[in-house]
Order: C-alpha cells, then sequence, then structure tokens
C-alpha cells in the first residue's frame, strides 16, 4: 500500500499504523483547548484527522504533523472569536445608538430606542382607547389605567389647556366624575366602566363649555397625529439601527487589527509546519527537497 504526502491512509491498516506511529513517537503536548468554549473530543478528532491526512512516520514528522493540527485549530479559533467580536459589536449597536442621539439630541432627539418604540405602543393603545369608547357598551368594564389614559388625553385636547389657560392636571382636579365616589382615588376604584368614562368625559366637556362629542373627536384625531409622529420617530430608530449593524459586519478598528496579526502568525507558522514536513517526507522518500524555505510574508517592506 502507498500513502501519498496530502491524501493520507484510507484502509484500516493503514489508520492503524498512523495511530501506532502517533502513540509511539509520543504526542505529549498539552490540548490547547479552552475550557466552557472548546471540546477535547473535537480536538482529539481534529488531531487524529491531520495526522491521518499528513501520514508521518518518525517522531520528527510526528511532531511537524501535530504543528500543523495545533495552528490549524487557532485558526479556527481566531475565526469564532472574530465572529463572536462582530456578535457583540453587533449587540452593542442599540446602546451607542441611544449614546449618539442623547449627545445629537436636537437632531436624532435624546430618548433611547427601547424608549422610542414604547412611546409608540402606548399612543397607538392610547388612540385605539379613544376611538373605541363611544362604541363600548355602559357597562364594559374598564382598568382604572385606561380610565385615566381616555380622561387624561382628553383633558390635553380641551381647548383651555390648549391655550396654555389652565393645566390638564388643574382642569381634572375640579371635575367631578359622575359615578365615582367622592374622595376616592381613581386607582383605587374598582368599578370602573365605559359609561362611567362617558360621564367623566361629559363633565370635563361641561366645565369647559364644549360638546362632549366633538371633545373625544379631537382627542381622538390628536391621539393619531401623536401615533403618526412616533411612529416616523420609531421608523428612523430602526433606519439608524439597521444602518450601524451594516457598519459593524467586521469588528471594531482595534479588533480587526489583533485579530489580522494574530492571524497572519498563525498562517505564517502553519505553512511553515507544513512546508517543512513536506520537505522532509520528500527526502524520506529519495528526493531532494531544501528544509529553509524564503518567509515572503516576513520579509520588510523596503
Amino acid at each position: 500500500m502507498t500513502n501519498t504526502v496530502g491524501g493520507g491512509p484510507k484502509t484500516e491498516e493503514g489508520k492503524e499504523v498512523i495511530r501506532w506511529n502517533a502513540a509511539r513517537h509520543g504526542i505529549r503536548s498539552p490540548a490547547p483547548v479552552v475550557p466552557g468554549i472548546e471540546s477535547q473530543e473535537e480536538w482529539e478528532r481534529h488531531l487524529a484527522g491531520v495526522l491521518e491526512s499528513l501520514s508521518p512516520e518518525g517522531h520528527l514528522e510526528v511532531v511537524l504533523a501535530e504543528r500543523v493540527a495545533l495552528f490549524s485549530w487557532r485558526l479556527h479559533r481566531v475565526t469564532r472569536y472574530e465572529t463572536e467580536s462582530i456578535a457583540l459589536y453587533q449587540e452593542k449597536a442599540e446602546a451607542d445608538l441611544a449614546r449618539e442621539r442623547r449627545m445629537g439630541s436636537h437632531v436624532l432627539g435624546a430618548d433611547h430606542p427601547e424608549t422610542v418604540r414604547d412611546n409608540l405602543k402606548t399612543a397607538q393603545a392610547t388612540h385605539r382607547l379613544l376611538k373605541r369608547l363611544p362604541k363600548m357598551e355602559a357597562d364594559k368594564p374598564l382598568s382604572w389605567f385606561a380610565a385615566d389614559t381616555i380622561l387624561w388625553t382628553l383633558t390635553q385636547y380641551a381647548r383651555p389647556v390648549a391655550e396654555g389657560k389652565v393645566a390638564p392636571e388643574d382642569l381634572l382636579e375640579g371635575i367631578s366624575v359622575p359615578g365615582l365616589p367622592e374622595g376616592i382615588d381613581w386607582e383605587d376604584y374598582e368599578g370602573w366602566t365605559a359609561g362611567v368614562v362617558q360621564a367623566g368625559v361629559g363633565a370635563v366637556a361641561r366645565a369647559i363649555g364644549e360638546d362632549p362629542e366633538e371633545l373625544l373627536q379631537a382627542a381622538t384625531d390628536g391621539a393619531r397625529r401623536d401615533v403618526v409622529g412616533k411612529e416616523r420617530a420609531a421608523e428612523r430608530v430602526k433606519q439608524d439601527l439597521a444602518k450601524m449593524s451594516r457598519e459593524r459586519l467586521l469588528p471594531d478598528e482595534k479588533t480587526l487589527e489583533k485579530v489580522s496579526r494574530y492571524e497572519a502568525h498563525l498562517s505564517r507558522q502553519l505553512y511553515k509546519a507544513l512546508h517543512e514536513l513536506e520537505a522532509l517526507q520528500v527526502r524520506r522518500q529519495g528526493g531532494s527537497a531544501p528544509l529553509a524555505r524564503l518567509d515572503v510574508d516576513g520579509l520588510a517592506e523596503g
């Protein structure tokens, strides 16, 4: 049976020779496995695969083949490190965008992207409540939060509030909601219904001399405009994050330089070990090959 330099043995007999050679010449170097990240079993399979492919004979060839396995294993680790670095860099995009927005708030707005999305959800929920209120059955239960949201938003579109003559909290303070027990805090009242809230809308309208339906419609329209504005803000954040993600397909400059230098170093060591092993195997088979090789990558720039 003839084993070529690159192909490795294909029969069980040939594979057994490789295993015997490795054991006989004693590969006892510590396994280059990072605990919790890399697998001892994967390293052993990788090492065995390299030894089988390179078919080393004699102690020196086995040592060189093991170095090939070691450097190729570390190159794989570099690829993994680069991938993880990019993933972490991407994960930081939202926080970095938030920092940019704080620094350039006059253009982008100072809110964190998550706050922008939450604001949109709140605006959408408020608009839905106002839009559905006229169609709700009077006995439909509502939470105190929903009731407070409707009446608070309503006062913001009341004419005196819009004209700056009174604050919305002061307007509500002077309103007595029919059906609501006197002296009870809104959040403590468990009997909120659509009918009670509708009565509250009427009380606010009467207090400022406006038509209840027109006031509710004005608040609904205003809430819709608020949704549109927050949709635009959320879309801007989405576009900014997408742009930042595209810009982060490579690691940051410092990490990229570190990875590139280390990868180049490992590649030179890998090819050097392969060249030396190839030269030994050619000489063993009766050929002529120099052990010394010109390292082009290592030449200084003139």
